[in-house]
């Protein structure tokens, strides 16, 4: 799964919902950030340049888009996380 959260013409503001845990330690058992983090840039083979936990890209990233908050929290609602 790689769903974008956001458009923008700079690769590097570009974020997207993805498969994987990022941060998850001690997070609640039906918590997104156990099956899906955020990535951000471009994969070029390599990977991509950055990697962060939902929870922490909703709550406290205070650089990451408006618009790409919102696609996020209606994303995770979609995959059946209510709390978001």
């Amino acid at each position: 799964m790689l769903i974008p959260l956001n458009k923008s013409r700079s690769s590097r503001d570009r974020y997207y919902l993805a498969n994987g845990s990022m941060g998850s330690y001690g997070a609640p058992a039906d918590s997104a950030s156990h099956k899906c983090q955020i990535v951000n840039g471009i994969d070029k083979g390599y990977g991509f340049q950055g990697y962060m936990n939902v929870d922490y890209f909703l709550n406290e990233c205070d650089y990451a888009p408006k618009e790409a908050k919102d696609n996020l929290r209606k994303e995770l609602r979609k995959l059946g996380y209510s709390q978001y």
